[in-house]
């Protein structure tokens, strides 16, 4: 795991550097919908529309993720004449800190992505393309570009889907030597078997697929995956390999040196674009650093949270801070990881207390009772409302700290042992999940008045009422704030 300070340099580094993305864009469309009924005409199901959602796709999405993370870009892509071109042209205009040459080719389509979501499933996929190499035409005017941007690039990436910028081998070498005079490092996404058109380039990314397709070498475990990369590289293809292989995590691979990284990801919603924020944050990473494994460790954080979203997504640097502190040593955990924690305690035949709350600006009055909480129990877990739930609770103008800063807070008190949040209103789906021995609240409450009281009851299990701090209260403090304004 990349150590926290690492990864503000990162970040705040990234920001003054230049990084050139060559590659195929897409315009990716969502159909969101309902499926409540089979068509009479045939066994297909009905979608009822309900709302549609446009993104940048291929190479675009490449982009969007170098661009939430506040980099500069510079942009070569070839679009058709037509209604996704100017989509993608105006979505474009928007962005910041980019300059771009989308190059119209009227001989071909703009790729476009049609994909049909309903009830949280992809029932169909539609693609509209022309997958041709460029003319000769277009060749000089993309190799114009390159080299113009290719001044003021630190690092350069290609983004390769097999659409056309890459088709033909020779003019693909042809860029790479180029950027190799002008001692520029080549990050490459590649598509397709033959990955020899790669030559030159500093770090090849393929995916597990992409890796047997070009090798034949099925990188299914560790060992077939060094194989794998070390026959990439033997051949020349590209001089080091960062292997993605999905739920089994990353492989760097050098000529000289292995190294395996787990994947940070607890649950998986889409894979779509993952491979995109991969490279983009490993090459982010790379134009600061040569340390490979630390810019490996960066680029696997990002994945982890583009596969929790719907489709091709970037991640921005706050999400990236939120999930770098939930490491092995964060007391800030997932239901998953709780679950562990809270079946080892068992098995010691530890005492687990919980209690919750929204904690929104923590006082002397809740460190007093999670001091006694902890007291009375081995393992203290808290439970925290999220963002969301506490506006529902309490109103839009709260809570005054969001969730990352409340869970730093707490995560920081040596008495407690475990602090994770929740969107619901009230805590009772985990406290069935976690089963505590005691039940930890406030003696401001009724026994009656306390969220699972009854249950952890019938277990056998003890509710224990805290007396509180006079004059402590997040309310009295955020009036006496109000009235010092």
């Amino acid at each position: 795991m990349i150590s926290h300070s690492k990864l503000k340099h990162i970040i705040t580094n990234i920001q003054n550097k230049k990084i050139l993305v060559v590659g195929d864009i897409m315009l990716d469309k969502y159909v969101f919908g309902l499926v409540d009924r089979i068509s009479p005409e045939a066994p297909i199901p009905i979608v009822r529309v309900e709302n549609t959602k446009l993104s940048e796709g291929g190479a675009g999405n490449v982009i969007k993720n170098l661009n939430s993370l506040g980099i500069k870009t510079s942009f070569i892509s070839v679009i058709g004449n037509d209604e996704s071109g100017k989509l993608l042209k105006a979505r474009f205009k928007k962005l910041k800190n980019i300059e771009y040459a989308l190059l119209q080719d009227n001989s071909r389509n703009t790729t476009l992505k049609t994909r049909y979501m309903a009830n949280g499933q992809q029932l169909l996929r539609t693609d509209q393309e022309t997958a041709i190499p460029l003319n000769t035409i277009f060749k000089q005017k993309v190799l114009k570009y390159f080299k113009l941007f290719m001044k003021q690039a630190d690092i350069i990436i290609f983004s390769d889907y097999g659409k056309g910028l890459f088709i033909d081998e020779n003019f693909c070498k042809k860029l790479i030597k180029l950027a190799n005079l002008k001692n520029k490092k080549v990050i490459v996404d590649p598509k397709g078997d033959n990955f020899a058109k790669y030559a030159g380039s500093f770090f090849i990314t393929p995916n597990t697929k992409e890796s047997y397709k070009a090798t034949h070498i099925n990188p299914k475990n560790n060992n077939l995956a060094i194989k794998c990369g070390k026959y990439i590289i033997k051949n020349k293809w590209s001089q080091n390999v960062l292997l993605t292989r999905g739920e089994n995590g990353l492989s760097l691979i050098n000529k000289n040196n292995v190294y395996h990284l787990k994947s940070n990801a607890e649950e998986v919603f889409d894979v779509t674009g993952a491979g995109d924020t991969v490279i983009a944050l490993f090459t982010a990473a790379l134009s600061i650093s040569n340390n490979h494994i630390d810019s490996a460790h960066f680029a696997n954080l990002g994945a982890s949270i583009a596969v929790k979203k719907i489709g091709a997504s970037s991640v921005n640097k706050d999400e990236i801070y939120k999930i770098a502190i939930k490491d092995k040593n964060s007391k800030i955990l997932s239901n998953r990881d709780l679950l562990k924690n809270i079946n080892g305690w068992r098995d010691n035949n530890e005492t687990i207390g919980f209690t919750n709350g929204c904690f929104d600006l923590l006082h002397s009055g809740h460190i007093d009772m999670f001091q006694k909480a902890s007291d009375a129990c081995d393992k203290l877990v808290v439970a925290v409302n999220s963002d969301q739930s506490i506006k529902r609770l309490k109103g839009k103008e709260r809570p005054i700290l969001d969730i990352q800063a409340r869970e730093k807070l707490l995560n920081s008190l040596k008495m407690i042992d475990c602090v994770i949040s929740f969107d619901e209103d009230t805590p009772i789906k985990l406290i069935k999940k976690i089963k505590p021995n005691i039940l930890f609240k406030g003696a401001d409450y009724k026994i009656k008045e306390i969220v699972g009281a009854d249950y952890i009851k019938k277990l056998g299990g003890k509710v224990i009422r805290i007396s509180l701090t006079k004059n402590q209260s997040t309310t009295r403090l955020i009036s006496k704030l109000n009235k010092n304004k």
